[in-house]
């Protein structure tokens, strides 16, 4: 992902990623340094607790949404799904902000 990310980040595209903080993680070690490297790299993170919804959203209107952790390594049986709405998309950016 990381390397997708800086392509975009090449072409002048914003790229935010909402994680949970390092201490909310087992391995907060390694987290840090992923974290890091993403910070590194001129990728904004913001951090927020008790959170569990996973999507992206792609141009405030593109939505991947699903139970696949989008940025790790996922199991047969996650899925996720693409939508293209404007609603759907600003409904979840709005439950980031809450």
């Amino acid at each position: 992902m990381l390397k997708l990310m800086n392509t975009a980040l090449g072409n002048k595209v914003k790229v935010i990623v909402l994680t949970r903080p390092a201490t909310d993680y087992k391995d907060q070690q390694s987290i840090e340094e992923t974290l890091s490297m993403l910070q590194i790299d001129g990728i904004k993170v913001i951090y927020k607790s008790n959170i569990h919804q996973k999507f992206v959203i792609f141009d405030q209107k593109i939505v991947w949404y699903g139970s696949i952790n989008l940025l790790s390594f996922g199991r047969a049986q996650e899925s996720i799904m693409r939508l293209e709405n404007l609603n759907i998309a600003n409904e979840l950016i709005r439950t980031i902000g809450k």
